[in-house]
């Protein structure tokens, strides 16, 4: 066989090659630099004289000093209008900063400040010879100028003529009643003529940030707001469930349109309401004194008496074994405890073991409660960090068949780019999702699944980990449907399905990685970052 031998290139093409290489190597300095990512609120307003907050935000990696941060309030004209006292030093210095920075800074505006709106720019210099700005890489919605500011934000100073309404507190803002009682709530509006008709929504919203849907009072005002103009006044009267769980209920308002898209519509805020970052305004709070708790009632947002109540633990007795396993089927437990029952609450956390690795852990009641067909549901707190993936599903595996129903899976580290999470690696959305599969275990049928786009239209931003919210299924033979806090978000039907069709149990899990991605130094550990389960209550149909 004839033997073929490539020429040996000579110095000067060996260079070039060389050359080519390097040019195409990643750059090391770009994967290190630290980014700038937009303000927490990144649309702020205030008068002259009066003080605003930016929450700074970056992803962070140590650099070679520790810079300063400047702020700078930009005119249409070019003209920086920061006070002094605008630069500072971040709270972690910037040789040793990494990760998640997020902090608030506080600048007095000056009172002679033009009105008007600014651009909002940051970035880090040296505090000392020759003062020099630091390159930053930019995060979504960020623009640099020729002069290494990176605009982050706006400021509008002044307020403009009002041209829209602006929601008032009740005319009593402190209400008190006991379960089976009327509240008459008193509606105020500064008003001034809309582009349509719209429905005014009222919500109650508990301490955990979870909305009782039952207890919703939406309503068209007595006059249509393409009319309306002026002090608008008028009563709205709700019963309260008999069932209702005592505890301090926020009140909050606003509009939407019935047709879509159903968006919320912005308005200004009177003297003492606050905005929640959800289209809807606070505007009183209702203390509900006297009442049951809330396993008493149905599922949350359900009719109670199409339901009978199968299974449910309220973590007020200790990590009860007779219901609960702590490891999935096919893996033996991890000895390395992350997880406990207290102060009324399941918590799972994340946790190194001894080989020094983040490691999966399963709660589940595999052998020992299953059912077909009915109401599933959990309250939950969920943590953040990268790499984290809590779930709440249900599973079985009888022989070869394996079919699965996620209610909820969240991942908190693929950050703002993922829509999954914002830029400090909260959970903002979860995903849902119908599995089924073959003998070989693969998913490869996926009849549905849906990260909620629905949901994000209305709730994106909400910080999951920051408190509870109630995830539940309504599993029947036509098909499933999927709530969040008691409203419906994704369904699948069927003509014939033959599948979701035989006992399933209930998982609690916090497992690492998939669209979380791979946890690491960043990834907050022990109790305090836990993923926190108060009930899980399962009901039949009658």
């Amino acid at each position: 066989m004839s033997t073929w031998r490539r020429p040996r290139p000579g110095a000067g093409y060996a260079l070039l090659l060389a050359f080519l290489f390097l040019a195409l190597l990643p750059s090391r300095a770009a994967a290190q630099q630290t980014t700038v990512n937009q303000l927490g609120t990144p649309s702020l307003s205030a008068q002259p004289g009066q003080n605003v907050t930016l929450a700074m935000r970056f992803n962070a990696v140590p650099m070679p000093e520790n810079y300063s941060v400047f702020i700078h309030f930009v005119d249409a004209n070019g003209v920086n209008h920061a006070p002094a006292g605008a630069d500072h030093l971040p709270p972690t210095p910037t040789s040793s900063w990494s990760g998640a920075i997020a902090y608030n800074r506080t600048v007095t505006l000056s009172s002679s400040m033009p009105r008007g709106t600014y651009s909002i720019r940051v970035g880090l210099f040296q505090n000392h010879s020759p003062w020099g700005r630091a390159t930053l890489t930019r995060g979504t919605g960020v623009t640099v100028d020729g002069e290494l500011r990176y605009t982050v934000g706006t400021l509008t100073v002044g307020a403009p003529t009002p041209t829209t309404t602006t929601a008032l507190q009740l005319a009593n803002p402190s209400l008190s009643a006991q379960p089976g009682q009327t509240v008459t709530l008193g509606m105020r509006f500064n008003a001034v003529p809309m582009a349509q008709d719209y429905y005014v929504f009222v919500h109650f919203v508990d301490a955990n940030g979870v909305q009782h849907s039952t207890l919703n009072a939406d309503h068209l005002p007595p006059v249509g707001t393409s009319q309306w103009s002026g002090a608008v006044a008028y009563n709205v009267s709700r019963t309260l469930p008999s069932s209702l769980a005592t505890g301090t209920y926020t009140i909050r308002i606003g509009l939407y349109a019935m047709s879509a898209p159903d968006n919320r519509i912005p308005l200004a805020v009177g003297s003492g309401v606050t905005a929640d970052g959800q289209g809807r305004y606070i505007v009183g709070t209702l203390n509900v004194s006297g009442g049951s708790t809330p396993t008493s009632g149905g599922p949350l947002g359900q009719d109670a008496n199409a339901y009978v109540l199968t299974f449910s633990d309220e973590f007020d007795n200790g990590f009860q074994t007779s219901k609960w396993n702590d490891h999935i089927w096919y893996e033996s437990s991890n000895p390395t405890i992350n997880y406990k029952v207290s102060n009324g609450s399941l918590k799972i956390w994340p946790q190194r073991d001894a080989s020094g690795n983040f490691f999966n852990r399963t709660i589940d009641t595999d052998g020992k409660f299953s059912q077909t067909y009915g109401y599933f549901e959990a309250q939950a707190k969920l943590p953040i960090g990268k790499g984290t993936w809590p779930a709440f599903w249900l599973y079985a595996h009888p022989g070869n068949d394996r079919p699965e129903i996620d209610i909820m899976e969240a991942y908190a580290g693929g950050g703002v780019d993922s829509w999954w999470s914002d830029a400090n690696l909260h959970p903002i959305n979860y995903g849902v999702t119908l599995h089924k599969a073959n003998a070989d275990y693969s998913y490869h049928v996926k009849p549905y699944e849906a990260k909620l786009r629905d949901f994000s239209q209305w709730a994106n931003g909400v910080d999951l980990s920051a408190g509870f919210h109630t995830y539940g299924v309504k599993w029947e033979p036509s098909g499933i449907t999927f709530y969040f806090d008691g409203q419906q978000v994704g369904s699948k039907y069927w003509d014939t399905e033959g599948y979701y069709n035989r006992p399933m149990y209930v998982l609690l899990d916090l497992w690492f990685g998939s669209a979380s991605g791979t946890p690491d130094h960043t990834t907050p550990t022990g109790e305090g970052n836990s993923y926190e389960v108060r009930y899980v209550r399962v009901w039949q149909f009658k």
